[in-house]
């Protein structure tokens, strides 16, 4: 009590001052602030779904200059602003922690669009641009067809008796195993009698005196067994086929049918002259001049549509798994830069 009325009246003004400093101190530079917390969400998720946009939809695939001029690029700017800003915030010892936290979310936000739309562009937009830009074809006869008319063909509907000949299947082993079989609309094998087959060939060749369509896939086939279960070929009611687009496995596809050929085509003896040949049978070599590679389906429209359908769901994921990935890194900069010292 004695210690207490020693203190004098200034002295009691200048506790009460430093309370009243040390309690707004408190409560001007809370950990969360209201404002801090919407600009760190909303502002990031806003840029996510801008750059995403570009990156993934009908701009990327006709106009991939305008998309990453309007997209990436103006993201970029934003970005380069608020590190900036924050910078100069934080150089001139004002209050930089939201801002700081700010610049860090609208980074994510543009690069998670970028890489996110980037990915959902290859996996299903690219699909379904080029099937939408394609040429479509009904009724054709693989027998009567020659693939040099169709190569700007993205979704064929074969006549009806049209079927892939799993058993003349081919399979190419290159890490990954690249499976082709003939789509005929009638069988290569001489269905005659054993006089006929020795007389005549084993093999029929087709009117247009080529196979050039196939039925392909990936690691659907075993060489061994004959099996052959690429896209829909054990589906009775498949008749169409969808172009395959991807420019990286063609090779391999084009590697394989040249191993068909080889095969199908006699390779010593007389059958291999002139003379054996003319012998043997006017064309006893099955050839396949101009190759298309198609996937095996029922519905191509059906399939094109499902393309879209997916990206749709990868739209949604992505920015699903963005926001919570904002949250826990706007959460991560507030805490930590507070625990720092940071106004």
């Amino acid at each position: 009590m004695a210690s207490a009325m020693a203190w004098g009246k200034e002295d009691w003004e200048q506790a009460r001052w430093e309370a009243k400093a040390l309690i707004g101190q408190t409560e001007q530079d809370p950990t969360w602030r209201l404002g801090t917390l919407f600009d760190c969400m909303f502002w990031p998720t806003l840029l996510f779904g801008y750059v995403y946009y570009w990156s993934f939809g009908s701009w990327r695939y006709y106009s991939w200059k305008a998309a990453l001029t309007c997209g990436p690029l103006l993201g970029l700017v934003v970005c380069l602003w608020m590190t900036s800003v924050a910078r100069l915030f934080f150089k001139h010892n004002m209050p930089a922690r939201g801002r700081l936290a700010n610049a860090a979310c609208l980074w994510l936000g543009l690069l998670g669009g970028w890489y996110g739309g980037d990915q959902n562009f290859g996996h299903n937009m690219v699909s379904f641009f080029t099937y939408q830009d394609s040429v479509s074809y009904v009724d054709i006869d693989p027998a009567v067809a020659k693939g040099q008319s169709y190569m700007d063909a993205g979704q064929v509907y074969f006549k009806e008796g049209t079927s892939v000949s799993k058993d003349d299947m081919v399979a190419f082993r290159s890490h990954t195993t690249f499976c082709a079989a003939p789509i005929v609309g009638q069988p290569l094998r001489n269905q005659k009698g054993a006089l006929e087959v020795e007389m005549e060939g084993d093999v029929v060749i087709p009117r247009s005196g080529t196979v050039d369509f196939w039925a392909v896939g990936t690691d659907c086939c075993d060489q061994s067994t004959r099996e052959f279960t690429c896209g829909q070929a054990s589906n009775a009611r498949a008749r169409s086929g969808m172009r395959m687009i991807r420019e990286d496995f063609r090779p391999y596809y084009l590697l394989a049918v040249q191993e068909w050929t080889a095969r199908m085509c006699p390779t010593s003896g007389e059958d291999n002259t002139a003379a054996g040949l003319a012998k043997a049978a006017p064309l006893i070599c099955l050839p396949a001049r101009h190759p298309l590679f198609f996937t095996w389906v029922e519905d191509p429209v059906e399939e094109v549509n499902n393309f879209y359908i997916k990206a749709m769901k990868d739209v949604n994921s992505h920015l699903v798994m963005f926001i919570a990935g904002n949250a826990a890194l706007m959460c991560g900069m507030l805490w930590g830069l507070k625990q720092l010292g940071f106004k």
